[in-house]
């Protein structure tokens, strides 16, 4: 009985999908994703890394998952080093997907995705353009 309870159990329900149901996902080709965004969207990035890692079957990338949920707890000399994690990540990704929420785009993120931009010259998704119209 305790099995089929667990069994019958998925992330990916209805509800949960619904909140993305305007978003075409679809449109990221390419295999290892880095997410971008602001820390104050943390849900976003846990949601979209399921749906992309789920049911896409890409390789998704964050600076820090400690950073994503813990940021207030750490000193600026922590926070500065993480900063610089993610800019090396990016070297290893195929695309970016810029988590803009209401069109926000932080200062940090706007650094990561000229970095990308200009230095690595691989494709960025903006998750206001992958909104269906």
């Amino acid at each position: 009985m305790i099995y089929t309870i667990i069994m019958s159990k998925e992330r990916l329900n209805k509800n949960f999908l619904d909140e993305f149901k305007d978003y075409d996902f679809s449109k990221i080709q390419e295999d290892k994703i880095y997410l971008v965004g602001s820390i104050r969207f943390k849900d976003y990035f846990i949601k979209i890394e399921s749906i992309l890692q789920i049911l896409l079957k890409k390789i998704v990338y964050i600076c820090s998952v400690d950073g994503l949920l813990n940021k207030e707890k750490f000193s600026l000399m922590e926070w500065e080093s993480l900063q610089e994690i993610a800019l090396r990540k990016l070297e290893e990704q195929d695309a970016i997907l810029v988590l803009d929420v209401h069109n926000y785009i932080g200062e940090h993120s706007r650094e990561e995705i000229e970095l990308f931009e200009k230095k690595y010259k691989k494709p960025i998704y903006y998750l206001t353009k992958l909104k269906r119209s």
